[in-house]
């Protein structure tokens, strides 16, 4: 029973050994065709796009000043409050505008009357031509300056400018307020303006139109597709950028000085040779080519290799020139082409 336990066991490590030896010759043939992941070329539409940082913005948020200098007797609005355009804000003491308006309609009564007697005189040939210019002269002058008050009065008021909400009120009743004090930021942000700058080698493909797609990734808002309202006329020397703006209508959500990411498409097209930029390689004359395959036998392939002219990449994918040796449906050497030569025979994964 021993002898034939230990011829069992003889005869069982020959065999496993035959068997590893016959796996390993296997693996090394299997290793002399090259493994390969492929994909097929497309004839499909292709986009090109670039993100940049933008602002929002509004022509319509102000600081509100006033005009002339006074002390505040009321103000008409408080923080929140939504006006329409020239609704009364605040009113100024006008004392002194009036007391000087008084005093002068009294002066320009008397120098009506002087200019009065003095036509009378001429007439009668009792007085000069020089009296009755210099009685003519006095009254409009006192005109002249009954008129500047009458127009500093009507500054002793402040009115909005157009219609929006009072952010925040700086000023207070009983204050005295000048031209330089702001009184309260007025804000309407019912259109507010996207901006982004834009490097300067995308000038030619960035124009009125553009398609864009604006995110805010600071904020729990959805996504805008618009188009380029206006494209700027002038490179920024400092960083070599140009400005892009568009507008959004009927805003309910957007507030200046919001960070916005801006998406712009600068190359669109229906139909392209669009294969993916990994299979690109290069030789070492810088110049951009691809493995081809073509079916030899069973489950294996020939390589040729095939210059190509590349115009954009984006997202994975490579946007190339017509190709005589490739057309949609042409299987590429997608990864795995590392090491390969033109007389190799691959087989895909």
């Amino acid at each position: 029973m021993k002898k034939i336990s230990a011829l069992s066991l003889a005869l069982l490590i020959i065999f496993s050994c035959s068997e590893e030896v016959k796996e390993n010759e296997g693996n090394k043939k299997g290793n002399l065709i090259p493994l390969v992941v492929a994909s097929e070329a497309q004839n499909t539409s292709f986009s090109h796009k670039i993100k940049v940082q933008g602002n929002v913005s509004t022509d319509k948020d102000i600081l509100l000043n006033s005009e002339m200098s006074g002390l505040i007797t009321q103000m008409h609005v408080s923080s929140g409050n939504t006006v329409k355009k020239d609704q009364l804000i605040l009113s100024m003491d006008e004392s002194i505008i009036n007391a000087n308006i008084i005093e002068l309609k009294t002066q320009l009564d008397y120098a009506n009357y002087m200019l009065g007697k003095q036509i009378d005189l001429y007439k009668q040939e009792l007085g000069t031509e020089l009296d009755k210019k210099t009685a003519e002269n006095q009254v409009n002058s006192l005109e002249a300056k009954l008129k500047t008050l009458e127009i500093q009065k009507s500054k002793m008021i402040v009115t909005a400018p157009f219609s929006g909400i009072i952010d925040e009120v700086y000023a207070k009743t009983g204050q005295l307020v000048a031209p330089q004090m702001p009184i309260l930021r007025l804000v309407n942000n019912k259109q507010v303006e996207i901006t982004a700058s834009v490097s300067e080698k995308h000038f030619k493909n960035v124009k009125e139109g553009t398609e864009l797609n604006i995110s805010f990734p600071n904020y729990d808002l959805k996504s805008m597709n618009l188009k380029v309202k206006s494209v700027g006329n002038f490179i920024d020397p400092t960083n070599r950028t140009f400005t892009i703006r568009t507008e959004v209508n009927n805003n309910t959500s957007l507030m200046p000085n919001m960070l916005a990411e801006v998406e712009i498409t600068d190359l669109k097209i229906d139909a392209g040779l669009v294969i993916p930029s990994k299979s690109i390689l290069k030789n070492q004359n810088n110049m951009d080519y691809v493995w081809v395959l073509n079916k030899a036998k069973k489950e294996t392939y020939a390589v040729e290799q095939v210059f190509i002219n590349t115009i954009t990449t984006y997202d994975g994918v490579a946007l190339i020139e017509e190709n005589k040796s490739i057309n949609a449906g042409t299987l590429i050497i997608e990864s795995g082409a590392r090491g390969i030569t033109k007389k190799d025979i691959v087989r895909i994964k």
